[in-house]
């Protein structure tokens, strides 16, 4: 466990700098009057819609134990706790909470850590499934509400990419043919192995009669998040209206899209400048007195509700219930399932034609 602990102190250091660096670019003394300023009998409600919106992914997580037998050898509280307390491994570099969360849900079940994996990863496909879809119809809905110029093309372009993502996941032999394109690929060649070990790990989860309810959940998950960051915005005197809420949707989909993609720890100030541009970008030319400051103030506020309350949370949850969560026998644990991992990695000349 040293090393898994090592590394989410790392992560800490590196969000601490990057976040010294952002309140020194960001005019440390404006955002500190922008946020005094801000009414925060409006955080009651964020706060209860972060609630919703983890029930929402709770219900997906424990769905996919169901997918693949684990949910009748788990309490639902125990199930509950695992998820959780997962929030706090967000801000770990590396993937520790698809190791760990894999780890614990096996000695809770026996499940085997090869098939109980999949599930972790499953959720961020979805999560980015169902943020893309919202996108793009707040994108279509909005109009000219939304205007991002030669982006245009890039956030259609996805869609399509999707659709096809998702139409070779269920078609295996479409999937290899793909997969068998980007080997003879130069540059990204490299990522044939590691895409195919996901495809093969991951294709039961992927199913679309798996991927369609657990899509919808986080579709409304995100529609909660989206509502919150509504709620933060009009803090700063922006009338709550329909057109404030696509553009909420566009602007929060977008923001947890470039986050997860950026590989740093929770995203750490890279969702923040990302959400605080297309702020500017999209909601201030209708209301001039969003300045550039006030839009990172909502960019700052708006994470640290969406991530940082997270990780907050999971870490309670996974001290006050460490002794259900990480017995003794936890180490070697990891060790098999790092060694189950490693002599389960699918070898070239395995690999289909």
């Amino acid at each position: 466990m040293q090393k898994y602990r090592n590394r989410i102190l790392l992560g800490f250091a590196v969000v601490f700098v990057i976040y010294v660096g952002l309140l020194i670019w960001g005019n440390a003394a404006e955002l500190i009057t922008h946020i005094r300023s801000f009414p925060w009998l409006l955080l009651a409600p964020v706060i209860l819609l972060k609630f919703i919106a983890w029930t929402l992914r709770f219900l997906r997580w424990h769905y996919y134990l169901y997918v693949i037998g684990a949910s009748t050898k788990i309490s639902v509280f125990d199930s509950a706790i695992i998820f959780v307390s997962g929030f706090s491994m967000a801000v770990s570099p590396g993937k520790i909470a698809e190791v760990l969360k894999a780890v614990i849900l096996k000695m809770k079940t026996g499940v085997p850590v090869a098939r109980s994996a999949p599930v972790v990863i499953a959720e961020r496909v979805v999560d980015g499934v169902a943020v893309l879809i919202m996108s793009l119809l707040a994108f279509f809905l909005a109009g000219d509400a939304i205007n991002i110029g030669d982006y245009r093309f890039l956030i259609i372009l996805s869609g399509v990419l999707l659709a096809g993502g998702l139409v070779a996941i269920q078609i295996r032999p479409v999937a290899y043919f793909g997969l068998n394109l980007l080997a003879r690929m130069p540059l990204v060649n490299r990522l044939y192995k590691p895409l195919v070990e996901f495809y093969e790990s991951s294709r039961e989860v992927l199913q679309l009669k798996y991927v369609i309810p657990t899509t919808f959940l986080g579709m409304l998950a995100h529609i909660t998040d989206a509502i919150g960051f509504a709620i933060i915005v009009s803090g700063f005197g922006v009338p709550l209206t329909w057109t404030l809420f696509l553009q909420s949707i566009f602007i929060t989909g977008l923001t947890a899209a470039i986050g997860a993609l950026s590989g740093v720890p929770n995203g750490a100030g890279v969702s923040e400048v990302s959400s605080s541009s297309m702020v500017s970008a999209i909601i201030s030319p209708f209301f001039v007195f969003v300045t550039p400051s006030i839009a990172l103030t909502i960019a700052l506020i708006d994470g640290f509700f969406h991530k940082w309350f997270r990780v907050l949370v999971g870490t309670l949850t996974a001290i006050i219930f460490r002794d259900r969560l990480f017995p003794s026998s936890l180490e070697d644990a990891i060790a098999d399932a790092e060694q189950e991992k490693s002599s389960s990695a699918i070898q070239p000349e395995q690999l289909p034609a």
